[in-house]
């Protein structure tokens, strides 16, 4: 039997009262633990993309806490958390599953004491929009030196936000507005200050060529998204797909998680499986990766899909709509002044910069209207932009 909304209401908020008493319970057992010297904990329980961009202050963190003195431990979204690992720039990772830890109760009172038993002399939140979830956690932790970001408030209330500011003894002031990259680069100097801003760059080690890859020129289709709100409709996916397919021969390998499964079905049943590859579903972010590196050119919404092909170097069309324009794409100049790679296709509207509150009536099941007017035509002209051909020249 379903719940009434009132009832369905009033559990919700018995949940968040009983997550207030568990942090406030753990928070003052933890301010009695002794410290160790040498632990510091980061928490980033964010998205791929944005632990992508900010692959480069956690190398300045490392820089300015290194081994064997400290011990870095990432507190990762299970997203990423073992690709994190892989970086080899943290001594443990603890995976949180960023769901169960807002929802259940238990799960996050669990990763409450996790935390505080590291017993970390410092603790580090440096997302530029902190949430009240990455807040618990550096308040948890006891550290004597409690490092955040005084930054973009969108991820939480401007009046939560001051309160959580009060569980931090540093903050890093930012201002709003500017790109993710550069923000990164400011929280970066912090602990290194010869890092400059640069987009971000894997290293070999977190890169794994997948050996179905076929050995001929192929360029990547990433359809899906974790919000129906970014996705540019499948059909033109499609006919971008099939006239590069017409214009240079090139297999095309459509890429995604197993949940993205019917995004790229809708894409076969539009082109047939002609020199397609349906390779979602079987790829992890070391795969990923592999497969971006070797690619063309990668044809994907707003994920973070662009950002690990923009740090591989290969050029990435992101149709994708103005509803935090400038603060992650398009890239600034600052940090592609080596080679573009980075095509990202807007149709500029007044209401640019709306943080998600649209204006204009959508069904759940559509993107959002500043994604479903971006036409088939300009995002072709990028994709020729960023191959550098014409209709007279041949693609590289």
């Amino acid at each position: 039997m379903a719940l009434s909304k009132p009832l369905r209401k009033l559990f919700r908020k018995l949940g968040k009262n009983r997550q207030k008493l568990d942090l406030t319970i753990e928070a003052r057992r933890s301010r009695k633990l002794p410290r160790d010297k040498g632990s510091v904990v980061v928490v980033r329980l964010d998205g791929i993309g944005d632990f992508v961009l900010w692959l480069a202050c956690a190398r300045a963190i490392r820089v300015r806490y290194p081994q064997p003195d400290y011990r870095i431990t990432l507190i990762a979204s299970s997203v990423f958390s073992n690709f994190a690992a892989s970086t080899g720039l943290f001594d443990d990772v603890i995976a949180v599953d960023t769901k169960r830890y807002i929802d259940d109760n238990t799960y996050s009172r669990s990763i409450l004491k996790r935390v505080a038993a590291l017993r970390a002399e410092v603790a580090i939140n440096p997302g530029i929009s902190r949430d009240r979830y990455g807040d618990r956690l550096v308040h948890v932790s006891g550290a004597t030196t409690r490092i955040g970001v005084d930054g973009d408030p969108k991820a939480q209330t401007e009046k939560k936000q001051q309160q959580s500011d009060l569980w931090y003894t540093d903050l890093i002031r930012i201002t709003p507005g500017i790109h993710e990259i550069e923000a990164n680069a400011i929280v970066a100097r912090t602990f290194d200050p010869a890092m400059p801003p640069r987009r971000p760059r894997l290293d070999k080690s977190l890169i794994a060529r997948p050996d179905w890859l076929p050995d001929e020129s192929y360029f990547v289709v990433f359809p899906g998204s974790a919000s129906v709100k970014k996705k540019w409709p499948a059909e033109r996916f499609a006919a971008i797909l099939q006239r590069l397919q017409q214009r240079t021969g090139w297999i095309a390998v459509i890429c995604g998680t197993n949940a993205e499964k019917r995004d790229a079905q809708a894409i076969l049943d539009l082109t047939g499986r002609h020199r397609i590859v349906d390779a979602c579903g079987r790829t992890d972010l070391p795969a990923l990766a592999g497969v971006l590196r070797d690619a063309k050119l990668l044809l994907c919404n707003d994920t973070g899909a662009a950002h690990i092909a923009a740090a591989v170097d290969t050029p990435v069309v992101v149709p994708c709509g103005g509803y935090h324009y400038g603060r992650f794409l398009p890239y600034p100049t600052l940090a592609t002044a080596d080679t573009p790679v980075m095509f990202a296709v807007f149709e500029q509207m007044p209401c640019f910069n709306c943080s998600w509150k649209c204006i204009y009536p959508r069904a759940d099941d559509e993107p959002l209207y500043c994604v479903s007017q971006i036409g088939i035509e300009a995002v072709w002209d990028a994709v020729s932009r960023a191959l550098n051909i014409t209709p007279q020249a041949d693609a590289r």
